[in-house]
């Protein structure tokens, strides 16, 4: 089965149940320590899908030219915290810094956004559409703007 983009279904549950922090401030929680989340990229061979629920190191890329790639992926900075704004207001969004592997070699077909502080619970599915490949050179993935209709998580 393809990968296939969405925001999972047990991230969906779990920020109900508050099993995600992404701001250090956040007037909803006790705890003010904002969750580690990482973003692991994946072969063509991947099933993910909305029903992922974690991390899984299954069909992972493997980089062939260095160290640049680990198990696991890359650790992600929150560039917006979660805010609501934009037309229409009711939408609440969070966003990411872009994230890149230097000195890399090798194909990726989508990733996997997750939470390594919260038992490696799945956050966002994102598919590439095809295979996307390197070449001892830089891989970036590249998140949209933060906003409404764009940010790369967004609950209306």
């Amino acid at each position: 089965m393809p990968i296939s983009q969405a925001m999972t279904n047990s991230f969906k549950v779990d920020i109900l149940s508050g099993g995600h922090n992404f701001n250090t401030s956040n007037r909803a929680l006790v705890s003010n320590t904002q969750d580690v989340f990482k973003l692991a990229m994946y072969t063509s061979s991947a099933t993910l899908n909305a029903a992922t629920t974690e991390y899984s190191a299954t069909n992972e890329i493997t980089n062939t030219g260095g160290s640049a790639y680990v198990a696991g992926g890359n650790t992600l900075t929150v560039s917006q915290v979660p805010t609501s704004g934009g037309s229409p207001s009711t939408t609440a969004y969070i966003n990411f810094s872009n994230t890149s592997w230097n000195s890399a070699t090798f194909t990726a077909n989508g990733a996997l956004i997750y939470n390594s502080s919260n038992g490696n619970k799945s956050v966002a599915v994102l598919a590439f559409g095809s295979d996307k490949s390197v070449s001892a050179g830089t891989f970036t993935i590249q998140f949209p703007t933060a906003g409404t209709g764009s940010s790369i998580i967004q609950i209306a």
